[in-house]
């Protein structure tokens, strides 16, 4: 179990790809597995936000009283600068409105688990990271639906109402019910030697999701090829600039692991449960849905990038901590 868990973390950015092209070089002979996961996909959806609740204590909370600023920092973070980034990014360099509405998405969904692991591997402070990654999703679906409103309502027509009650059944109700049910497990049996294979299997859901997005979309992509050069620029913006500019600025606010939790809480967007959100909120715009495949490989190459450099940077820093 452990290294079926671990063999997913390792090679997640090769899976993507792998479902990526093979749901694109199906779609053209057929677009029916899409389809036919696209009708399951909220229920696909509520099992992948299930699986990675479960690893989500209530403990976790206790960080939003320690560590205020920091806190504070990542919110903003994911619920004004990022969706502002990819609005901006989608008016400047996207004109379909279906594509703008999938960057908006992109932007505007709560921090990734995986930034959890990002932070670990850099040795930052792995409570903050994982207590913004759990009330980011908590807040998501009170927040997402005004922000869609007021950023990407002109384009295509969908209710906050609508979008909070797509929102209540896929994240927040299967977020309450991980939460609560790892807080009873902590009580009466030891759930650890689970937990790692849990992140996997909402990965390899995440993954399905994004098979569906690819073999649905290819017909629109090939009858619409002119877009995709505008579209690929967007969406290569969006994560470099989602790492870069927080950590620039954290620098002046920060200590380093609370600067790289809070970095990677803004760089590393559920991009699970803007696709989920795609099928479901958007199903009559299927375009929408691809920025966010899109989004999904050059997120994981952004994070890994943004790693190593940083990766390469700590004996350096390390000294210089140590002279002063």
């Amino acid at each position: 179990m452990l290294r079926f868990a671990e063999f997913v973390r390792k090679n997640y950015q090769t899976i993507i790809v792998v479902a990526m092209i093979l749901g694109l070089v199906m779609g053209v002979f057929t677009t029916q597995p899409g389809r036919f996961l696209q009708r399951g996909s909220q229920i696909l959806t509520f099992i992948m936000v299930l699986f990675i609740s479960l690893t989500i204590t209530p403990r976790q909370f206790r960080t939003l009283v320690s560590q205020p600023r920091a806190i504070l920092a990542g919110l903003v973070l994911n619920f004004v600068f990022m969706p502002l980034v990819a609005w901006a990014l989608a008016r400047l360099l996207v004109s379909n409105p279906d594509l703008s509405i999938g960057i908006i998405l992109v932007g505007v969904v709560p921090c990734a688990g995986m930034a959890a692991v990002w932070t670990a591997l850099l040795k930052g402070d792995v409570p903050l990271g994982m207590a913004i990654n759990a009330l980011t999703m908590l807040l998501a679906p009170f927040l997402i639906p005004p922000l869609m409103y007021l950023l990407a309502g002109a384009g295509v027509h969908v209710t906050p109402w609508a979008m909070f009650q797509q929102l209540a059944l896929i994240l927040l109700l299967p977020l309450v019910l991980g939460v609560g049910i790892r807080w009873l497990a902590d009580r009466t049996w030891d759930p650890r030697p689970y937990l790692p294979i849990l992140p996997a299997l909402s990965a390899l859901t995440a993954v399905l999701l994004m098979f569906a997005t690819c073999n649905v979309n290819l017909p629109i992509i090939i009858a619409r090829w002119e877009l995709v050069p505008a579209l690929l620029g967007a969406v290569l913006l969006i994560f470099p600039i989602g790492f870069i500019v927080p950590h620039w600025l954290g620098r002046y606010a920060f200590p380093w692991e609370q600067r790289i939790a809070v970095t990677f809480s803004s760089g590393m967007k559920n991009l699970p449960i803007a696709v989920g959100l795609a099928l479901s909120s958007y199903k009559d715009h299927p375009l929408v849905g691809l920025p966010i495949a899109l989004a999904f490989i050059l997120q994981m190459l952004t994070a890994s990038t943004f790693y190593r450099v940083l990766q390469a940077r700590e004996p350096r820093r390390r000294l210089v901590r140590e002279e002063a």
